[in-house]
């Protein structure tokens, strides 16, 4: 699975890349938002509200990584996006919680816009990846609130770290108008985040 030869060292997303930090001061005000809707793991107290929250979260994460694998751009920087996928430890988790198969697959799901340009699909990558950094800290709430529950989804932290994926942003967004389209697809996807989010959460 090819990734940018790049270290695997961690670093801070803002100092990794200019590229990655122009995105990260694009999403700034939605990523708060969210974040303020994922603060309700912190007030969890059943695992039949647990799975509510997991279902939710399936719901936004696999249509975005089937539209990310769809994306026929990857190859113009030697990049497998399924490196960012973690949809089969949500699956997982939700099949420690009763769910089948059959079950996950008629679960409703987040639309999202049709991912058109490798800038495009950057953009959408990047949510992705943020997400992964916070599922540790996740996983502490719902272990506090909830001993013993499934918490793979949140212990995942996939394959790609932030200096690998700013070598493909500096690769795939090489000038002011790419950076604009990632950063605007960024934008769009954790708007989509946030309204599926909210919707679920008063369902």
């Amino acid at each position: 699975m090819p990734v940018p030869a790049i270290a695997d060292h961690p670093v801070s997303p803002a100092a990794s890349s200019h590229v990655i930090g122009r995105m990260w001061a694009a999403v700034a005000a939605v990523h708060a938002e969210e974040a303020a809707h994922l603060q309700a793991l912190r007030h969890v107290r059943d695992l039949g509200a647990y799975r509510a929250v997991l279902t939710g979260l399936y719901g936004f994460q696999l249509p975005a990584e089937e539209a990310l694998c769809a994306a026929p751009h990857w190859a113009a920087v030697g990049f497998d996006p399924a490196a960012l996928c973690r949809a089969a430890s949500l699956r997982a988790d939700l099949a420690a919680l009763g769910l089948s198969a059959t079950d996950c697959a008629e679960l409703p799901t987040c639309s999202l816009a049709p991912v058109t340009s490798l800038p495009h699909a950057v953009g959408l990558a990047f949510p992705l990846l943020g997400a992964t950094f916070g599922g540790l800290r996740m996983r502490e709430w719902v272990a506090a609130a909830l001993p013993g529950a499934p918490t793979r989804f949140f212990a995942d932290a996939g394959q790609v770290s932030w200096r690998q994926f700013a070598a493909l942003a500096e690769a795939a967004l090489p000038d002011d108008t790419a950076q604009s389209q990632a950063s605007q697809a960024a934008v769009d996807t954790m708007n989509r985040l946030v309204a599926w989010t909210a919707a679920w959460h008063t369902a």
